[in-house]
C-alpha cells in the first residue's frame, strides 16, 4: 500500500538498505529502464551537449548507478567530460575500478538530496530515474541548476505515478484502493516497488518510489530558475509490468512550453 511520506529519515534509510541489497543485481543484469528507453536518452543527452560550444562538453549523470550510460556513450564515440554521482557505494567503486584509466571519467559518492560542492560547469545534468528515489525535490533541483553553465539543460527521465501505483498493487481491487489512498492521503505518497525483471517481478529485491507528479516536477524546477522546453512520452504498457516513461528537458533560462494534457 502507498503511504504518506511523513518520516523522511526512515525513508532513507530504508531506500539506502535496498540499494545496497540491489546493487549486485544492478550491476550484472539487463536493466528494464534501459532496454525500453535507454537509446532515446543517449540521443537526448548527445543533442542537448550540440548546443555547447565545446569541443568536449560536460555531463553530470545524476544517480549513474551500473554507469550505463556513460558506457553508451563510450560504445557511441561521443567526446565528452562526465561526471557521476550516486549516493551507492558500490557503485561508485566499481565505475572507478572499471574505468580507472579513463581521464575523462570521475565518479563521486554524492547525497543528492543535500548541497552538492563540486566544482563543476556542466553542458547538461542528467537525472534518469533518479528524483522518483528522493525523498524532496527542492534541493536536488537547486544542485542540478548550480552545476549547470548558463544556458546548460537539465535533462529528467521518470515514471508515470499511476503505473508507479500500479507495480506495488497485487489486483485490481488494490490497484483501485491504492488510487484511493493517493488522492485522500495527505502531502508526498510513497511506496516501495519489486525490480522490475523485464518478465515479471522481483520476489525478493525492491527500490523506492516517490509519487511526484509532472506538476511536481515542473513546479519544483521552475522555482529554483529553469524553464521547459522539451516534453516527451514513452509508451511501454503491453509488457508484463506496464509503464509510460516521462521526459522532461529543463533550461537554465530560455522559453517555457506547455506540458501536453493527458
Amino acid at each position: 500500500m502507498i503511504e504518506t511520506l511523513d518520516d523522511r529519515e526512515s525513508y532513507r534509510r530504508r531506500a539506502r538498505a535496498c540499494w545496497q541489497k540491489n546493487a549486485s543485481y544492478w550491476l550484472s543484469n539487463p536493466l528494464r529502464h534501459v532496454a525500453d528507453v535507454g537509446e532515446y536518452i543517449i540521443d537526448r543527452v548527445i543533442a542537448a551537449c550540440s548546443k555547447s560550444n565545446s569541443p568536449r562538453p560536460t555531463i553530470v549523470d545524476m544517480g549513474f548507478g551500473s554507469a550505463w550510460v556513460y558506457d553508451a556513450l563510450r560504445t557511441r564515440r561521443f567526446s565528452c567530460n562526465y561526471v557521476g554521482l550516486d549516493s551507492t557505494e558500490q557503485f561508485v567503486c566499481h565505475s572507478r575500478n572499471s574505468y580507472a584509466t579513463d581521464e575523462f571519467c570521475r565518479f563521486e559518492l554524492t547525497d543528492l538530496e543535500e548541497p552538492v560542492g563540486i566544482d563543476v560547469r556542466a553542458d547538461v545534468v542528467l537525472n534518469a530515474f533518479t528524483f522518483f528515489e528522493l525523498a524532496q525535490l527542492q534541493q536536488p533541483m537547486m544542485n542540478a541548476y548550480k552545476l549547470l553553465r548558463p544556458g546548460g539543460s537539465l535533462l529528467v527521465s521518470t515514471i508515470d505515478s499511476t503505473y508507479l501505483i500500479l507495480a506495488v498493487s497485487n489486483s485490481w481491487d488494490g490497484f483501485r484502493d491504492n488510487l484511493a489512498r493517493y488522492e485522500k492521503l495527505p502531502g508526498t505518497k510513497y511506496a516501495f516497488q519489486p525490480i522490475d525483471l523485464g518478465d515479471r517481478a522481483s520476489s525478493t529485491l525492491e527500490y523506492p518510489s516517490v509519487l511526484y507528479s509532472r506538476d511536481d516536477y515542473i513546479t519544483a524546477a521552475s522555482s529554483v530558475g529553469f524553464r521547459l522546453t522539451s516534453y516527451k512520452e514513452h509508451i511501454f504498457t503491453a509488457k508484463p509490468i506496464p509503464k509510460i516513461y516521462v521526459h522532461l528537458e529543463l533550461l537554465k533560462g530560455g522559453e517555457s512550453v506547455p506540458v501536453p494534457n493527458r
